[in-house]
């Protein structure tokens, strides 16, 4: 999935956000610096029926439950909200945070921005609900984080509806690091100016990123690709003879592939070559591949326990399996 995060290029707020970028950071600030004061704005009803309790029941000690309460109400002080958008032509978006189409907007992959081992505190990927009534907690969102927190982090009035949003949410405001790859696209307004455009081609210049440019045509926008950036890879995965089985099994904190490889699977040196050109060009974060000499095996890789039969298949199957981003290589 991609997101889009639109940015103004004021002197001072450009220089300081493609200094963060240039540092594979975004900044994930706190609710305080967000635009909508009603953002981030919600009532709880626990703590009044916790007073009518303690009332009827004064032997029944709560306070270490109005303690945790108030603990969780109140970390919206410390929460990072990082605001990303669904929609890249967006007319209001250009013209409240992109400087009125002299600005630009960064295309995320979503998955890549999420990613833990890149940032341990990454909590919730929220969608944005668009209503006009207060969201109220109440005691059954207690048991129900996910009601919780999207109560607390996840509506707006509908006023901002035009706005398509999404929110990561992370334990702490501050920095957050991400992949270099994460970033996949730059939109640049019809008004760009040329410097601001060579600025960013020279910075991404060793990776894959795709510039356009957006402009109105028959009374709505549309956009161009004007530009493209290739990485400068190290290792050549071309000559490499091979096909992944299927889509990578992917968790917050690894990548796991399951390969056929085609060539000479007695050359060590082939192989850790082509692992390293393989991991060059496809990982991202910690990595296990499984490389197999044939792709008969795939019905066997989700069946667990293998009878004898199947075993014995398997083990014919395997030539290696890789362990974690040093390219540790396990012989079987």
């Amino acid at each position: 999935m991609k997101a889009y995060k639109y940015r103004s290029i004021e002197e001072d707020i450009f220089k300081r956000d493609f200094k963060t970028l240039a540092n594979n950071t975004f900044y994930s600030p706190n609710y305080t610096t967000l635009n909508d004061p009603f953002d981030i704005y919600f009532s709880e009803q626990i703590s009044p029926l916790l007073k009518i309790l303690n009332k009827m029941f004064p032997n029944n000690d709560s306070s270490n439950f109005e303690k945790q309460l108030k603990t969780v109400l109140n970390s919206k002080e410390k929460t990072g909200i990082y605001c990303l958008s669904k929609d890249f032509l967006n007319e209001q978006l250009w013209a409240y945070y992109a400087s009125s189409y002299l600005g630009y907007c960064i295309e995320y992959d979503l998955d890549k921005l999420v990613n833990k081992s890149q940032n341990s505190d990454f909590e919730y990927k929220l969608e944005i609900n668009y209503e006009d009534v207060i969201p109220t907690i109440d005691i059954g969102d207690i048991k129900n984080q996910e009601s919780l927190i999207r109560k607390m982090y996840a509506v707006k009035k509908s006023n901002w509806k035009h706005e398509d949003e999404l929110r990561l949410i992370f334990n702490d405001y501050g920095f957050k690091k991400f992949h270099p790859s994460a970033i996949t696209g730059i939109y640049f307004g019809h008004k760009t100016e040329e410097f601001i455009k060579e600025a960013f081609y020279n910075h991404f210049q060793n990776e894959d990123v795709k510039f356009y440019e957006i402009f109105p045509s028959n009374f709505k926008l549309d956009y161009k690709l004007i530009y493209e950036t290739k990485r400068k890879l190290k290792f050549d995965l071309n000559k490499f003879d091979f096909e992944i089985l299927r889509l990578p099994r992917e968790n917050q904190w690894e990548q796991i592939f399951d390969i056929y490889y085609k060539g000479n699977n007695n050359n060590e040196f082939e192989i850790n070559e082509f692992v390293e050109a393989f991991k060059e060009k496809y990982c991202f974060k910690e990595n296990t591949l499984y490389l197999f000499n044939n792709k008969e095996v795939l019905p066997l890789l989700d069946i667990y326990p293998f009878n004898e039969e199947q075993h014995n298949q398997y083990e014919n199957s395997i030539i290696k399996i890789i362990y974690g981003k040093n390219s540790e290589i396990l012989n079987r």
